[in-house]
């Protein structure tokens, strides 16, 4: 009787086999690809802008630059368009 479920067994492991062998990869979602994010969290806007953490810190708390409140992975989420334009009013010409 265990011989049988045994065969049984090894029958529906093959079969398995051959289907996972059989399947056609399914196609990757292009959305992450194309759409890049727009908020960034802390560490990311921070390299973003060439600057430390507590550099970024230190311009919310001035009023410099503004946050957008996390969702709970992070206090707070920078908008990319809003940094971009922090960097543009600050450029200087000699």
């Amino acid at each position: 009787m265990l011989t049988s479920y045994y065969r049984a067994y090894k029958a529906d492991l093959e079969s398995l086999r051959e289907q996972q062998q059989n399947r056609e990869p399914l196609p990757k979602s292009n959305r992450k690809a194309s759409v890049a994010p727009r908020g960034l969290k802390t560490n990311e806007a921070a390299a973003y802008l060439g600057v430390s953490p507590w550099k970024l810190r230190n311009l919310v708390q001035s009023g410099d630059i503004s946050y957008i409140a996390g969702n709970g992975t992070s206090p707070w989420l920078f908008d990319k368009q809003e940094l971009d334009h922090w960097v543009e009013t600050r450029k200087q010409r000699l």
